[in-house]
């Protein structure tokens, strides 16, 4: 007799289509997910999670999670900076759906499904949506013309052996999510620098990065910088098409004064990554590109080969500590030094093993993710500063907890 049940792990893969206003600060979007139940289970509901409705009034979960940390930034914002998710239509496999909302969290829904999904089947799940971007008060939202995309689809919440994890968003609290196939293009005035998860399928905008490389190279050259102000948005749109297979989720960041560094690592196995570095400012900057080359294959020789054919590091406006991992792309906040930079690029990108590849439940387990990927920041520190002190087991304790309480 067995003591649990076999092992088995739902399958979503999404194709999106995403326009940016960026006057109105909006998202118009529509998305199609194919959801295959690997479960021993008949499903006759699945809860969707809408996170952008986080930030539509203020006694959402984050909300009142912001007051318990005694913030009051986003409980004093004005009506018009609070963000949200509507305009959803569900239908699946060509059928209207109903949809009922959670009785406490304006971020959860459930997609009741016009007949039941049994072991094995697929079904395709469709809708539109529209997304009012906050301003930044955690990890979805945007500062003037520049926007941080996370979080901002509707997605179907995990369902494991122990059941349906849906649960609100948080600023203190990760994720937990399916893995999939991501096909999603994004159309947004032609000036913006786009940084994403997944791989670039557009030539011209391979073009366009190479371009912005070699401009960036001259500017840390000469110590001058590209923008002396946000540029005027372009007229004229482009679309730009980004793959990924495998991953539990998508997040792009866009930004007009992004300067660009483009670099490659080759791993022991002679495979060949491409990286990227996106920055506004010079100077601690400079270098970050050779930072996510060398935690890419640090990770890759201690800990297993990177998946993915590229890594991307993004600084940009976060509210919700010092850094954030994404599949294929990190966020990251200010640095005071080329070594600080270099350990938070180093941390963030090693959660794409350490959340990425591991996929744990964040918000039950946080040490799966935390823990062992500052284990692997620190020998990182020690192998290229002589950095010792971080691995005492005292000091070791207390920067965990500090990473728990910054990213989470």
């Amino acid at each position: 007799m067995k003591s649990q049940r076999d092992y088995f792990q739902q399958e979503v893969s999404n194709i999106i289509e995403v326009s940016l206003d960026d006057k109105e600060h909006i998202l118009q979007a529509k998305i199609e997910i194919k959801y295959k139940n690997n479960s021993p289970d008949i499903l006759d509901k699945i809860p969707f999670h809408i996170w952008p409705n986080a930030y539509s009034n203020k006694n959402t979960a984050f909300a009142k999670q912001k007051l318990l940390q005694h913030s009051t930034k986003f409980y004093d914002a004005k009506i018009e900076s609070l963000g949200n998710l509507d305009s959803y239509e569900f239908q699946v496999d060509g059928v209207n759906a109903t949809v009922q909302k959670h009785k406490i969290h304006p971020d959860i829904v459930y997609l009741i499904l016009p007949k039941p999904l049994k072991p094995g089947e697929s079904i395709v799940i469709k809708t539109p949506f529209s997304v009012k971007l906050p301003d930044s008060y955690s990890r979805l939202g945007h500062v003037g013309e520049s926007y941080q995309i996370t979080q901002w689809y509707p997605k179907p919440a995990v369902y494991d052996h122990k059941g349906w994890h849906e649960f609100p968003y948080l600023d203190q609290g990760e994720f937990y999510s399916e893995f999939g196939d991501y096909d999603v293009k994004i159309t947004l005035p032609k000036n913006y620098v786009v940084g994403a998860t997944g791989v670039i399928q557009d030539q011209s905008e391979v073009d366009f990065l190479k371009e912005m490389h070699d401009k960036t190279s001259m500017a840390i050259k000469t110590s001058t910088p590209l923008f002396s102000n946000t540029p005027v948005s372009d007229p004229e749109l482009k679309t730009l098409q980004y793959k990924a297979e495998n991953v539990h989720d998508f997040a792009w960041f866009a930004d007009k004064t992004f300067m660009v560094q483009k670099s490659q690592v080759k791993l022991k196995s002679g495979k060949s990554v491409d990286t990227y570095a996106m920055f506004t400012k010079l100077g601690v900057w400079n270098n970050a590109v050779n930072y996510v080359d060398r935690s890419v294959a640090f990770y890759s020789e201690h800990v297993g080969e990177y998946p993915w054919p590229q890594a991307t590091a993004v600084h940009s406006a976060l509210s919700a500590g010092g850094g954030m991992e994404y599949p294929m792309i990190t966020l990251l906040g200010d640095a005071d030094t080329p070594k600080s930079l270099d350990d938070v690029i180093t941390h963030e990108v090693g959660h794409n093993w350490f959340y990425g590849i591991l996929a744990s439940n964040e918000r039950e387990h946080p040490f799966m993710d935390e823990g062992i990927n500052t284990y692997y920041e620190n020998r990182y520190l020690k192998t290229y500063y002589n950095d010792e002190s971080r691995l005492s087991p005292k000091k070791y304790l207390s920067l965990l907890i500090q990473n728990i309480r910054k990213e989470n």
